[in-house]
């Protein structure tokens, strides 16, 4: 399995159960609001960094993701949103000099830091107030680096649907 596919792995399960005592079948944010923040988490992000990277869309972050086994005790109906972009374009001697670029962004912004890996090139947090997992972390050889996002769960419209048994 590559490291790519790990850490998406890892984005993905850290996701699903990272809600911190939010009301279970209370209105959220729809998929859209989720989309445009996380969106704009990556555009921030990205802006910081110096050289400027070319940003490669990972196409499999285009699919949404049930909410699943989420251990607020929420609805699996619910759902989460990530993209997951390379950055392309950074010179391999300079990758590490980029993650801590990233980092030290996040922690300007208040942003929560989970995990740094001891080589500095992986870094998982979260946005403040709202929750959204952020990752950065290499991907093959060590020489891309590769920038994610990805929502707490919503429910697709930002409410519960109305249940079928009332």
């Amino acid at each position: 399995m590559s490291r790519l596919t790990v850490m998406i792995v890892a984005v993905v399960v850290l996701a699903v159960g990272c809600t911190r005592g939010e009301a279970v079948n209370e209105p959220t944010m729809t998929q859209a609001q989720a989309l445009a923040r996380v969106e704009q988490l990556i555009k921030e992000t990205s802006d910081v960094i110096n050289p400027n990277p070319r940003l490669d869309l990972y196409r499999p972050s285009l699919n949404v993701n049930g909410c699943l086994d989420p251990t607020d005790g929420g609805s699996e109906d619910r759902v989460v949103i990530s993209r997951s972009y390379y950055l392309r374009d950074i010179p391999k001697d300079q990758v590490g000099e980029v993650a801590r670029q990233v980092k030290q962004h996040w922690e300007r912004q208040g942003y929560y830091i989970e995990t740094v890996s001891k080589d500095g090139l992986a870094v998982f947090g979260h946005s403040q107030p709202d929750d959204f997992l952020l990752s950065i972390g290499p991907t093959g050889d060590n020489d891309v680096l590769n920038l994610g996002v990805t929502s707490p769960c919503v429910w697709p419209n930002g409410t519960p649907e109305p249940s079928s048994d009332t």
